[in-house]
């Protein structure tokens, strides 16, 4: 989902200026069939907390979805991981009793290829602006911890949407040109609980992606974020019910995401910023 995102000329003039930094020659010059270019290494416009969270090592699905999320061919991808750093903003009680909680914030993707190194982050945060969502806490309410998904038993799992952090928002496209981005579902489904109390050490998920590719847009990305907007090229909902959504249909994403990569043994006390 690389790609991302305005794929017209002012687009490449705003990467060049602000949006990221290139670390490595390979990657400046890669652009894929429908000319995406490739992420860039630590995003320096403030948006990307590179230092909190922790990384874990993703193991990748196939090159075919790595491609595909890049809109690039890579020739040796590899040192695949995955950065999360999520907080809590809300607490939401349940009708049957117990809580469900709202968390999000960041989660990162980094590999390299070749002697080039990229960095890709995503961010669930609230964009304020021209609106319907007001606030955090109403913007994370599909991206639950809950023991309710149904694959899980009664277990602890998550997940939530993260959305490209290098979308230009109300920013026309250019007539005729192709707008990439995109979005990814983090899913932990399932933890290590030590039974004393401290709630899960460690987990265990994946992550899914859907791009972005709508030719001729009726207009720019909204500042609303993507799992809000109900129809057009920038709808990402997955688990769609009516305009909205049911997170809590399955703890695995559907509605054409595709999953990047696994990883296992996540830091959840880290990952959560001992929210948890």
């Amino acid at each position: 989902m690389r790609h991302t995102i305005y794929i017209l000329l002012i687009t490449l003039a705003l990467v060049s200026a602000g949006c990221g930094s290139k670390k490595g020659g390979s990657g400046g010059g890669k652009a894929g069939n429908n000319g995406g270019i490739p992420p860039y290494t630590d995003p320096t416009d403030g948006t990307t907390p590179s230092t909190g969270g922790v990384l874990v090592d993703m193991f990748l699905t196939n090159k075919v979805a790595l491609d595909q999320y890049l809109g690039w061919t890579t020739n040796d991808p590899k040192n695949f991981k995955v950065n999360v750093n999520i907080q809590k903003f809300a607490t939401y009680s349940k009708t049957g009793g117990g809580y469900d909680y709202g968390f999000g914030g960041y989660v990162s993707i980094k590999f390299s290829d070749g002697t080039s190194n990229f960095t890709d982050t995503f961010s669930s945060m609230w964009q304020g602006g021209t609106n319907v969502v007001k606030s955090n806490t109403e913007n994370h309410k599909y991206n639950l911890l809950s023991s309710d998904y149904p694959e899980l038993g009664g277990t602890v799992g998550y997940h939530g949407f993260f959305e490209d952090t290098r979308v230009q928002r109300m920013v026309p496209p250019l007539y005729g040109q192709p707008i990439f981005g995109g979005a990814v579902i983090l899913v932990i489904d399932s933890t290590n609980d030590l039974g004393d109390g401290s709630g899960p050490t460690s987990g265990n998920g994946s992550v899914w992606f859907k791009n972005y590719i709508g030719q001729y847009p009726m207009g720019p990305l909204p500042s609303t974020n993507c799992w809000f907007i109900s129809s057009g090229p920038y709808d990402c909902r997955s688990w769609k019910s009516g305009n909205g959504v049911n997170t809590k249909k399955s703890i695995y994403p559907d509605n054409g995401y595709v999953k990047l990569g696994t990883f296992v043994g996540l830091d959840m006390k880290k990952a959560f910023n001992d929210e948890i």
